[in-house]
């Protein structure tokens, strides 16, 4: 019998245990049951509505065939307009260069932070898209134009960047990089 006076012990604390989790709880969850007048009302209301009109699918109509007989004219196929007409301009990007890390960025995710002089040369700084601090000057590439840096000044950048033309060549275009202080 006294063997199992400490085992009937332990019976009662891990059935008190469970009174101080489950007394609680219930008490909580009671608590959630009241006052679902306002919820009963509002879904009784929204199903005494009369029930709405559904339109009929509407009919398709077939398409008309088209049977393509080759002639010797132009096959649609082909481009309406040469793609021949820049590729003789000579302007292409070097793409065996290696890219430098604003490369990676497209120019409105990049952000002219400042600029640095040090000994006659000009430095901006610039934030790309990750928050770090570059410094580059005049030669450095930045964005994903082939954007080449031709000049800097205290508020902006000035890039030439190597774009396609859509006709199967590429042409040159500027763009701006301005200082702005809240990127």
């Amino acid at each position: 019998m006294r063997h199992n006076q400490p085992f009937a012990h332990k019976k009662k604390l891990r059935s008190a245990k469970w009174m101080f989790v489950l007394v609680p709880a219930t008490l909580m969850l009671s608590g959630c049951a009241n006052n679902m007048n306002d919820l009963t009302q509002k879904v009784d209301r929204i199903l005494a509505r009369p029930g709405g009109q559904i339109e009929p699918i509407p009919e398709m109509k077939p398409l008309p065939k088209f049977s393509y007989v080759e002639t010797k004219d132009r096959t649609p196929f082909a481009p309406a307009v040469a793609q021949t007409a820049n590729k003789g301009s000579g302007i292409t990007p070097d793409m065996n260069r290696p890219k430098e890390p604003l490369e990676m960025y497209p120019l409105d995710a990049l952000a002219m932070k400042g600029v640095l002089e040090r000994k006659g040369t000009k430095y901006a700084l610039v934030r790309d898209g990750d928050g770090v601090i570059h410094e580059i000057q005049v030669g450095n590439y930045m964005g994903m134009n082939y954007g080449k840096v031709v000049k800097i000044t205290t508020d902006k950048i000035t890039l030439e960047e190597i774009v396609p033309d859509g006709q199967g060549g590429w042409r040159k275009q500027t763009a701006i990089v301005q200082q702005n202080a809240t990127k």
